[in-house]
């Protein structure tokens, strides 16, 4: 789908990502067919076709645009890391539908892997220093700070993003910067 500001374009496709959403929680993506979700949506086939050729197509059009706006953030000017990973997490709660269909157990895995692996290659976890990952051991480090930020973001999209991006990111970033160990005990 072309990027449009058509009120009715975008709300066909939010209606459309909201009935995927909830399709996707019982069923693999593969057996979700165009009748079931436009029936679920609310929303007649030929519309459907006029802008997608498929589901595939859906879910790789607001993800090519998700993606295009995280490099955006990554690919700006530069910021601290902890901006940085603010305005991503502002950027998730913007999509949660879309990250709720990419994360769920039933979509395809190279969604998941075309987002969350942006972090691993672009993103500079530890606070304000450029680490030169080539030695083994800062490159595993550097790995772990990926792993963990993926996994505080998959929790807090499946729990319905209920904390703020700002609590987010500062979660992401004091434990990159501290570790989780210093955070959990402080005084141990």
């Amino acid at each position: 789908m072309k990027k449009t500001t058509d009120i009715r374009v975008i709300r066909t496709q939010a209606q459309l990502l909201e009935a995927l959403n909830e399709l996707i929680k019982t069923k693999p993506l593969s057996c979700i067919s165009i009748t079931e979700l436009c029936s679920k949506a609310g929303v007649n086939r030929n519309t459907f076709y006029y802008h997608y050729n498929n589901i595939y197509d859906l879910i790789e059009d607001n993800k090519n645009t998700l993606v295009s706006e995280l490099n955006e953030i990554l690919e700006g000017k530069k910021t601290s890391s902890k901006t940085t990973v603010t305005n991503i997490c502002r950027t998730i709660k913007r999509h949660p539908n879309l990250m709720s269909i990419l994360i769920s157990p039933n979509c395809e895995l190279e969604y998941f892997n075309d987002i969350f692996g942006i972090a691993s290659e672009k993103a500079r976890i530890l606070e304000d220093k450029q680490k030169d990952c080539s030695d083994s051991r800062t490159h595993l480090i550097c790995c772990y700070c990926n792993a963990g930020c993926n996994a505080v973001l998959c929790e807090w999209i499946l729990n319905g993003m209920q904390e703020s991006p700002e609590e987010i990111a500062d979660i992401i970033s004091d434990s990159s910067r501290l570790g989780p160990i210093k955070l959990l005990f402080p005084n141990g």
